[in-house]
C-alpha cells in the first residue's frame, strides 16, 4: 500500500486497522489460530488534515445561488488567477444537491441521518432524528433556512415518506464539487501528509476537498463561533464526548 499504490500514510493505518480487526474476529470465531497480527506493530507517520467548513458568506452565497440550465458556460477563475469556463451538467441534480447539503449545514446532519429525514419525523418546528451512527434520538431544532428547504418539497412524494430528494452519497460528493466550483470556492489548501515514507505538501483549490461532512462541520464551527457551549452543541449533534468533536 505504501510503495506499489503510494497511498497517504493514514488511509494506510486506517486499512492496517481494519485487516487487524477482521483477523481478530476470525480468531474468536475460531476460523484461523494464528494471532501474528497482534505481535506487529507498524509505525504510522500520520499528520492532522486540515478541517474543511464552509464560511457564513460561503454558506449564504451557495443557498442563494442560482444555478444555471444545463449546457450554460460559466466563466470562472481558478485559485492561481487564472480565468477559465465550465460547461452546467444536470442542472436538476445540482440543485438538489444544494438543497441537500445546505440542509445539513443548518441541522448539524451526517448524510446518513439526513437521507433518512421523514415527514412522519417533523413536528412542528423540531425535526426528531435518530442518528444511524449512535442510535441517539436527538430533537433538532428547525431554524427558517431549514424549514424554507423542506417546504419546496412538501407537495413532492418520495419513496418511504421520505421529505427530500435523496440521491447516493456518491454522486452528492461529485455534484457538491461542481456546485462549490461554480460558486468560486477556489481558496488554496494546503494538505500535508506522507506517502512511502516521504513528507509531501499538496495544494488544491478548496472546492476539491468539499464533502457531505463538511456539512456538519460547517453546523459546529458556527455554533462555536457564536458563543455557544460545546456541552449544548454535543446535543444538537449527538457527540458523545467533547474529544470526539474536538477536531
Amino acid at each position: 500500500m505504501r510503495v506499489t499504490r503510494n497511498l497517504e500514510e493514514k488511509t494506510v493505518q486506517k486499512q492496517f486497522n481494519n485487516l487487524k480487526w477482521f483477523l481478530n474476529w476470525a480468531i474468536r470465531k475460531g476460523y484461523c489460530e494464528e494471532s501474528y497480527i497482534n505481535k506487529y506493530r507498524p509505525k504510522f507517520k500520520v499528520l492532522e488534515k486540515p478541517v474543511i467548513f464552509l464560511t457564513k458568506e460561503e454558506l449564504l452565497q451557495l443557498y442563494n445561488y442560482e444555478i444555471p440550465a444545463s449546457g450554460t458556460m460559466v466563466d470562472l477563475v481558478d485559485m492561481n488567477g487564472n480565468t477559465y469556463q465550465k460547461r452546467v451538467n444536470e442542472a436538476g441534480a445540482l440543485q438538489k444537491t444544494k438543497d441537500l447539503f445546505c440542509f445539513c449545514c443548518f441541522t448539524s446532519l451526517r448524510y446518513s441521518d439526513m437521507a433518512k429525514v421523514k415527514r412522519s419525523d417533523i413536528y412542528g418546528d423540531i425535526l426528531y432524528v435518530t442518528t444511524q451512527k449512535t442510535n441517539d434520538r436527538l430533537p433538532i431544532n428547525l431554524n427558517s433556512f431549514a424549514k424554507d428547504i423542506l417546504a419546496k418539497y412538501e407537495d413532492t412524494i418520495f419513496p418511504g415518506g421520505l421529505a427530500l430528494p435523496v440521491i447516493t452519497n456518491q454522486k452528492m460528493n461529485y455534484y457538491l464539487k461542481d456546485l462549490c466550483e461554480l460558486c468560486g470556492f477556489n481558496e488554496p489548501i494546503t494538505k500535508t501528509c506522507y506517502r512511502a515514507g516521504q513528507k509531501v505538501e499538496e495544494t488544491s483549490p478548496k472546492y476539491e476537498l468539499i464533502g457531505t461532512h463538511a456539512g456538519r462541520r460547517t453546523f459546529i464551527c458556527f455554533a462555536l463561533s457564536n458563543g455557544i457551549p460545546p456541552q449544548v452543541v454535543m446535543k444538537w449533534t449527538g457527540h458523545s464526548d467533547y474529544k470526539a468533536m474536538k477536531p
